[in-house]
């Protein structure tokens, strides 16, 4: 009888020592907790909207480190004195004979819209230059959209547009009904876009605008694909009567 209640406690040692290590196999413990908010407003404005003054006797073409930009409270597309531009490439069949009259100066028009992921369009319009001389034609003023996979975001590269977003063609810049600058995709990603306004025309033979040898997508002369020239632009002669033409140029962002 003795022996048989010593084993008995044995055992149940044993049970409890095995039994021990599980209350250590807890490996997380909750602290305080709560739900989080934020709101995010609902946006629609050009979060950047930078006019940069171009030389186009100086060759300027970098709106980032040439040109002067103007004040947003005075904005202006002042071409000054318009030049006779003459054909200056003697393998050309028009070489020096006068192509058009340009403007001293053109504008780069920098944008970056934000719509809250939203799909949305850049678009321009204007009103047809006037003075004592008459009107200046409708077609012999540019809008050429372009855009850079190089800008930077956040000093970052952008790359290349969404899929779905592209640019509007080289137009009018004072025309009829409104010019598109740049379709969004459907997500409404925020991308720099430029725009170039200019009194100028194509170089003899070319299909690109006489200030804009760039690829559209390129970051040195020739990268990408050029845009196309205006098949309906009208130069200014040395017929068209002296004096002041004024008129206005509009940028639009609206969520369609």
């Amino acid at each position: 009888m003795f022996k048989k209640i010593m084993v008995t406690v044995a055992v149940c040692a044993l049970l409890s020592t095995s039994a021990a290590p599980l209350a250590l196999a807890q490996t997380t413990a909750v602290g305080p907790t709560g739900s989080a908010k934020a709101y995010v407003p609902y946006l629609l404005e050009f979060s950047m909207n930078i006019v940069k003054k171009m030389d186009s006797t100086a060759g300027e073409t970098d709106p980032w480190n040439q040109g002067v930009e103007i004040d947003p409270a005075a904005v202006g597309f002042n071409f000054g004195d318009l030049e006779s531009l003459y054909d200056t490439d003697p393998t050309s069949p028009t070489y020096g004979q006068f192509l058009y009259m340009k403007g001293t100066y053109y504008y780069y028009v920098l944008l970056l819209a934000a719509t809250s992921g939203r799909r949305y369009k850049i678009t321009e319009t204007g009103s047809q230059l006037s003075g004592v001389g008459g009107l200046l034609a409708r077609e012999s003023v540019l809008l050429i959209p372009d855009y850079q996979w190089q800008d930077k975001l956040g000093g970052v590269a952008q790359g290349g547009p969404p899929s779905g977003a592209y640019l509007g063609p080289v137009a009018s810049a004072t025309p009829l009904t409104e010019s598109l600058v740049y379709q969004s995709d459907t997500n409404g990603e925020s991308k720099i876009v430029r725009a170039v306004v200019a009194i100028t025309g194509p170089a003899a033979g070319a299909l690109y605008p006489y200030n804009w040898t760039l690829g559209y997508n390129g970051t040195v002369p020739g990268a990408g694909g050029s845009q196309q020239f205006y098949s309906s632009w009208k130069p200014i002669t040395l017929a068209q009567k002296g004096g002041d033409y004024t008129g206005s140029v509009t940028f639009t962002l609206v969520l369609n």
